[in-house]
């Protein structure tokens, strides 16, 4: 099995209708990534998680100076620019 990296996006939303709206009319298209899971905070239903998964680490770090990435965000209603975690899975010993 080949190393899969994830991109995990945490942020808060104005709207979270809105957000939705324009993650749904404009799904990743990135022949780079390969999943994408979507998860909004039982907590606080403004925040959200975001995780794109690519094959390698320099698919992950491409995505992140994209300005189509900037235009998105900015048309959902995120204000400021979220902090990116990008990783490797990994497993854990048993």
């Amino acid at each position: 099995m080949s190393a899969r990296y994830r991109m995990v996006i945490i942020h808060s939303v104005a709207d979270y209708e809105r957000w939705a709206q324009v993650a749904r009319e404009h799904p990743p298209t990135d022949p780079r990534i390969v999943g994408m899971t979507v998860c909004r905070s039982i907590d606080d239903p403004n925040e959200v998680m975001v995780q794109l998964e690519t094959d390698s680490a320099e698919a992950a770090k491409a995505l992140m100076p994209s300005e189509r990435f900037r235009e998105l965000l900015d048309r959902a209603g995120v204000e400021i620019y979220p902090p990116v975690f990008i990783g490797e899975v990994v497993d854990y010993p048993t």
